[in-house]
């Protein structure tokens, strides 16, 4: 095997990158290359701030690793005892678990190890030392700025989603279940919505955003509002509902993915129902124009 390590989160334009390099490593040395992420976050165990609100849940990021290119997964359980690791004992443990590696490679900022104290200088002289082929690669830049997992949840938060998605080479997305709502959008304004408790995905500010949803590997045109539906008197905590355009069906309790591709407009509060009946028909409209080409037929 020849391993790339790293957390992935987003698998964003830069992991690609350095699973480029894993691939062609595979190349070069005959070997499965194989992408090694951790789980937990390693922040969420040390207590890093901020603490990282990740882009997308451990099945999906897998998947967009093997999309990328990786023919394996490995998936390093991180902890407090591996945070306080020595780095020359975690390689060695790492190829105690793995003795057939060929080679590695990481993004050139990587650290690990106790206190942060590995490098890429060090892993180059330990595996020079060992016979295994090593590759640090460099950030991806774009428009000056390296392309990162932090980068990228500012950018969403701050409702950049062009940015974010430039980064990603994708539309970010919300994660989570579907949970019981009050049913007022389906009785009242003919538009059912899929109440979501995302648990992965950053929010953006306040609005309606249009965007493809998808549902057991199924997608469908959506309009999401995330807000506190003022209309209807406000709730306490901010929300996020998806209407799915076209979709007929019970979605309570499944697993959703919403993507936030444009921002449609701001959450306001309407003088009544009608006029935000008429408001939503508007959304639907300019949602399906804005994504047309990308529909399955």
């Amino acid at each position: 095997m020849v391993l790339g390590l790293g957390v992935f989160d987003g698998v964003h334009l830069g992991h690609r990158k350095i699973i480029r390099e894993l691939l062609g490593m595979g190349e070069r040395t005959g070997a499965l290359p194989v992408a090694v992420t951790f789980m937990p976050h390693p922040r969420e165990i040390l207590g890093t701030p901020p603490l990282p609100r990740l882009l997308m849940p451990l099945e999906e990021r897998c998947r967009r690793l093997r999309e990328a290119g990786a023919e394996g997964i490995g998936i390093i359980d991180f902890s407090r005892q591996l945070a306080d690791t020595p780095p020359a004992e975690f390689i060695a443990e790492l190829l105690s678990a793995t003795p057939n590696v060929r080679g590695i490679c990481v993004g050139s900022r990587w650290r690990f190890g106790r206190g942060g104290s590995g490098d890429t200088a060090f892993l180059g002289a330990e595996f020079k030392r060992r016979g295994i082929a090593f590759s640090a690669v460099p950030e991806l830049r774009m428009n000056g700025v390296i392309v990162s997992s932090s980068g990228i949840r500012e950018a969403i938060a701050a409702g950049n989603l062009d940015a974010a998605a430039e980064m990603l080479g994708t539309p970010p997305c919300l994660y989570g279940e579907v949970e019981k709502g009050f049913g007022i959008a389906e009785r009242e304004l003919h538009a059912p919505t899929a109440n979501i408790r995302a648990d992965f995905g950053v929010l953006p500010p306040d609005g309606v955003y249009a965007g493809l949803a998808e549902v057991d590997g199924r997608k469908f045109a959506a309009v999401t509002n995330i807000g506190f539906a003022p209309t209807f008197g406000g709730t306490i905590e901010r929300r996020v509902e998806s209407h799915l355009i076209g979709f007929s069906g019970d979605l309570y309790r499944r697993r959703i993915a919403v993507e936030l591709a444009a921002k449609l407009r701001g959450e306001r509060k309407f003088a009544s129902v009608s006029e935000l009946a008429k408001q939503i028909e508007a959304d639907r409209a300019k949602a399906l124009g804005l994504l047309s080409g990308r529909m399955e037929k």
